[in-house]
């Protein structure tokens, strides 16, 4: 009986890992809190059936003492994560991210003609526009919400692919693969379905949602089962061709300080995959660096600067950013913007930091001024016998000054006007209707 459950519960939790894996897809890696949390539901079943022949054979004691080694392991990895954490390594994580103190001066005077006005939502709308056009594609295919900003043949536009509209398109659907993608100018607003075969290229069976081995994060795994995994986009590169980027981290401790290490580029179309290190990523890939990510790093070099004490009591020089963010083009890269502002401000900013999503490179620019929020509120004043809402401001350089650039928008979500507030000076707001242009 013994060797019979010891058998059955060994074979129960390879086969129910096995499924584990097969589904949630976790990483290998005993720096993931993951992966922890993988193996100990996976060894349920053969810790049942071990129980179960020491209850049998009455053995209280070698049941005790199995409980006492799984408990352990428990609170084993719950030590470790507490003391790789920031309460005792406060300097350590305070240093994340390098901000290096510029002049607003760095930042290039501001070019209409690349300046990402045309926000997410209206992006959407836009996406959907296009392919509602194509009755043919719309019935098979929905265009995916990820659309990533990135720098493309000298624009910013936003990139998202078409996806199976379901499982049973997918069965149809899968031979032929998905037929393109969709990129909206941010500038402009217009917005195209690139058709893969006009670039001489297959559709893309890799995406969220195909089934069992075309299904991108387990193709993807599959490749890599070691690597912890941190975010991934959906990006072109300047011939088109349509890739899965993927940004890889390394842990302190376990599930601490997550640091991107690089990157794995997956074609889209053919699955193919490269793995670049930080260092040494083509210049076309974009966004490396996850928005959460970076804002999460950000924040605790302002919370941590004088370490953990500091920043619970007393709280001296500790910053943290405002709420939202959005991005810039600077020579062909993707910065995302964010104010600062001390924790016991009002309702201004310290200065603001710009981070290149590709390479990290991140200056910190000490300005007072606005918090964005009472800039949108400043410019909606403007308007307000209109109605317009405001979206989230671009931070461009007007004339040498820090200014911010909202869209104005009615309630169809329609933009109909353009705004700019002085950063420094928020009542100062010059409106532009969108026929005429921001160069008016």
């Amino acid at each position: 009986m013994k060797n019979k459950l010891m058998f059955y519960g060994i074979l129960s939790s390879v086969v129910l890992a096995a499924v584990l894996f097969f589904v949630f897809l976790p990483a290998i890696n005993p720096t993931s809190f993951g992966f922890w949390m993988y193996l100990w539901i996976s060894l349920v079943p053969f810790m049942l059936c071990i129980s179960l022949d020491i209850s049998k054979n009455s053995n209280m004691k070698k049941q005790q003492v199995i409980y006492s080694i799984f408990g352990a392991s428990v609170a084993i990895v719950l030590i470790i994560v507490m003391i790789s954490g920031p309460i005792l390594n406060a300097k350590e994580y305070a240093s994340r991210i390098n901000l290096v103190e510029s002049s607003f001066d760095e930042v290039s005077e501001v070019d209409f003609n690349k300046v990402a006005i045309i926000d997410r939502n209206s992006t959407m709308v836009l996406g959907d526009r296009t392919l509602g056009q194509l009755p043919e594609l719309i019935s098979q295919f929905e265009v995916s919400s990820i659309y990533s900003q990135i720098s493309y043949q000298d624009s910013i536009v936003r990139v998202t692919p078409l996806d199976y509209n379901g499982f049973i398109k997918y069965l149809t659907n899968n031979k032929e693969g998905i037929p393109g993608y969709i990129v909206v100018n941010a500038t402009t607003g217009k917005s195209d379905l690139v058709k893969l075969e006009d670039l001489g290229l297959k559709g893309m069976r890799y995406s969220v949602n195909a089934i069992l081995f075309e299904d991108r994060d387990r193709h993807l795994r599959f490749a890599y089962p070691f690597e912890n995994f941190y975010e991934t986009n959906f990006e072109i590169d300047e011939e088109g061709i349509p890739y899965w980027i993927t940004s890889t981290v390394s842990y302190k401790g376990i599930g601490q300080k997550a640091t991107i290490t690089g990157v794995i580029a997956m074609n889209a179309v053919d699955g193919t995959m490269t793995k670049y290190e930080v260092g040494n990523i083509p210049a076309w890939i974009d966004r490396v660096y996850a928005s959460d990510l970076i804002i999460e790093q950000v924040d605790q070099s302002g919370e941590f600067i004088h370490g953990f004490i500091n920043s619970m009591f007393g709280q001296k020089d500790v910053y943290t950013t405002t709420e939202g963010y959005n991005y810039i083009e600077l020579n062909d890269d993707i910065w995302l913007y964010t104010g600062i502002t001390s924790v016991n401000a009002d309702e201004s900013n310290i200065g603001f930091v710009l981070i290149n999503q590709r390479t990290q490179e991140a200056k910190k620019i000490m300005s007072s001024g606005a918090e964005e929020y009472s800039a949108m509120s400043s410019a909606e004043g403007k308007v307000q016998h209109l109605g317009y809402r405001s979206t989230f401001p671009l931070l461009i350089n007007v004339g040498g000054r820090p200014t911010y650039l909202v869209s104005l928008k009615d309630n169809a979500g329609l933009v109909k006007m353009y705004a700019m507030i002085d950063c420094e000076d928020y009542q100062q707001v010059v409106t532009v209707d969108k026929d005429k242009g921001l160069e008016y």
